[in-house]
């Protein structure tokens, strides 16, 4: 689907969607390994990068297929220093960069995408893709959080993605449905004979999973083509 080769999702601030995005509108979509820096928090096989310089091996030589690099809180101040660090080595960086940074309507959100922006070389600053997440109904129509975070994106040369991913529970990999079909990709995929082999009680919220997945898929889909243009 792309030719870009390393997406990183950096935020400023928690549990604002980032994995989400990472696993399934970048590692699903773009097909790119997914790997995961929380030196921090996560231990064990939770963690695949390890440190700063383990982060920049992967950014000057990602996987043939692409690498999504999801990048924890704590440790967005080295991801940040990798990037400059490599920016003034590798000039074809900007060119294969994408650097993901989702968005709550919130201000916390826009004071953090502010920060991020401030932190990232100049030259780089045309590779970020901020994205709307858990977005309900018409909410970013208008609104001043909105249109800061807009302002705050042209002024530094970033692309606020218009397609949004809308809220769903089904991106919580321990919903019940999600769980007993293996992920929201195979729900989504869950075909008209499994469904209609089901007891009857059943088949209702099996069709509705069905549809709520594929329209969640749907949003990813959407926001993926925007965040590679």
């Amino acid at each position: 689907m792309t030719s870009i080769s390393v997406h990183m999702t950096l935020a400023a601030v928690g549990n604002c969607g980032k994995t989400t995005i990472a696993r399934h509108v970048l590692a699903t979509v773009t097909g790119g390994a997914l790997s995961t820096l929380e030196t921090r928090s996560a231990s064990g096989e939770e963690t695949d990068a390890t440190d700063r310089d383990g982060l920049s091996a992967r950014l000057f030589a990602p996987p043939a297929g692409g690498l999504v690099l999801d990048v924890g809180v704590g440790d967005t101040v080295d991801a940040l220093a990798a990037l400059s660090l490599i920016a003034r080595q590798d000039p074809s960086l900007p060119a294969r960069l994408r650097i993901v940074v989702p968005l709550l309507l919130d201000g916390k959100s826009v004071a953090g995408l502010r920060w991020l922006l401030a932190q990232i070389p100049e030259s780089l600053r045309p590779a970020v893709r901020a994205v709307w997440n858990r977005v309900r109904d018409d909410s970013l129509r208008d609104g001043d959080i909105a249109r800061a975070a807009r302002s705050v994106a042209r002024q530094a040369g970033a692309r606020l993605c218009v397609p949004v991913i809308h809220e769903s529970p089904l991106f919580d990999p321990a919903h019940p449905l999600v769980r007993r079909r293996g992920g929201i990709e195979a729900l989504a995929g869950l075909p008209d004979d499994e469904i209609r082999a089901a007891p009857m009680t059943d088949m209702p919220a099996l069709l509705a999973g069905r549809d709520a997945a594929q329209a969640a898929l749907a949003d990813c889909r959407a926001v993926a083509a925007a965040i590679t243009e």
